[in-house]
């Protein structure tokens, strides 16, 4: 019940987000993820996933991402993470911002619904920049509906990502809510341990001293089973 509380919660703030005045930009994001067991007894688990998001118009490389991890697989319904992540945006002027996180998550499932499954990963950051000495905790609570079509390799996809800072730094972290992701999409599953994804997100990211973004995302992924 606590899961479906807090997925519940994720969802009804995309619906409360982005009604003021916003910048807006089309962007096209690029992932790449793997994961899987590292050992026999399949309780071992390695994750990765990198990222380049391609802004102006998805003109112009503006973030990289790059996330590995360790895991323990508690159950086949609950598995325990911690990892590193390197994160690089680009500036128009000056220096690139780098940002160094450490990371702890949770995933887990939820329910089985309408023939398709709801997952949730609870996922805790610390955050550290090379421009300011403070560290920033963030929290990310996301939720995936996925729905995979009786005798096809194709799959329905919907999710929600938001997030939460719980305190502002002296390089730009901001305490309370900070943005929001709202996908749909399909997937294509050509066999078991490989998966495309692609289709439309809403990215609502909050300013504190100019006005909110709301950046239309053309979505790509491609997610690897160790």
């Amino acid at each position: 019940m606590k899961g479906k509380r807090l997925c519940a919660a994720a969802l009804a703030l995309t619906l409360a987000a982005g009604s003021a005045a916003a910048e807006s930009d089309g962007q096209l994001w690029t992932a790449l993820f793997a994961n899987g067991p590292a050992s026999e007894s399949g309780r071992f688990l390695l994750w990765f996933d990198g990222h380049a998001r391609f802004r102006d118009g998805a003109t112009d490389l503006g973030v990289t991402i790059l996330r590995p991890g360790l895991g323990w697989k508690v159950s086949d319904d609950l598995s325990l993470w911690t990892g590193y992540a390197r994160v690089v945006a680009r500036r128009e002027t000056g220096p690139d911002f780098e940002e160094h996180r450490l990371w702890q998550q949770a995933t887990y499932s939820v329910a089985d619904v309408f023939g398709g499954r709801i997952t949730g990963r609870t996922r805790l950051e610390q955050r550290f920049a090379d421009t300011g000495g403070e560290t920033g905790h963030r929290l990310r609570q996301f939720v995936r509906f996925d729905r995979r079509f009786d005798g096809a390799p194709y799959s329905a996809i919907a999710w929600n990502e938001t997030f939460f800072g719980f305190n502002d730094t002296n390089w730009g972290a901001v305490g309370g809510y900070d943005q929001s992701r709202t996908f749909v999409g399909f997937g294509l599953h050509p066999n078991k341990r490989l998966r495309f994804e692609g289709g439309y997100m809403f990215n609502h990211i909050r300013r504190e001293n100019a006005d909110d973004a709301n950046n239309h995302v053309a979505l790509f992924a491609v997610a690897l089973a160790l």
